[in-house]
């Protein structure tokens, strides 16, 4: 049962990674070469989404030992708590685009970057003290931000996310009603 699982864990583990790999590689090659190269050809985006891809896999193979120092191997515990700092800002903007028209492109882009801030800042901090185990909890001197349960910050990160993205766009021009559905 163990090596079915196992199998199961790595199946969609590189299975997720060769999207994220896929998609980077997309929005690398579309998005910022092509700006500075508008007349490239399309074996030459080719050669350049595939250099990129190497790129992005050698950054996560250098990443390795970070996160092996930081959770001591658990993989799982870590990627939940990549995701609870990364997440909720873009659903806080995604929630606030689909259910209030006045949401403009200013505040969704202040909202999702104050928020990827707070996450990333808190989420430096919770690999930069080193957790207590249960029993001596007492003795734990880190600072109340980083005690705090990383998904019970993800609520936080939400309501900060969309608190930002609200009041930017009520203090910017609206978007004009022929672009809203």
């Amino acid at each position: 049962i163990r090596g079915l699982t196992l199998a199961c864990m790595i199946a969609a583990l590189m299975s997720s990674l060769t999207s994220i790999f896929n998609s980077s590689s997309t929005i690398f090659t579309i998005d910022i070469w092509q700006r500075f190269r508008k007349n490239a050809h399309d074996w030459e985006l080719m050669i350049v989404g595939r250099v990129f891809v190497m790129i992005l896999v050698a950054v996560s193979i250098l990443w390795i030992p970070i996160i092996r120092a930081a959770q001591g191997s658990r993989l799982f515990d870590y990627i939940q708590a990549v995701q609870s700092f990364l997440a909720p800002p873009v659903a806080a903007c995604y929630l606030l685009g689909i259910l209030w028209k006045r949401i403009n492109e200013e505040g969704a882009f202040w909202g999702l970057i104050s928020g990827l801030f707070v996450g990333m800042v808190r989420f430096i901090w919770e690999y930069s003290y080193t957790a207590m185990p249960c029993e001596l909890e007492r003795l734990d001197k880190r600072p109340s931000i980083v005690r705090f349960n990383f998904l019970y910050f993800s609520i936080l990160l939400f309501v900060i996310s969309g608190i930002v993205t609200i009041v930017v766009s009520l203090l910017t021009k609206p978007i004009p009603d022929k672009y809203v559905s």
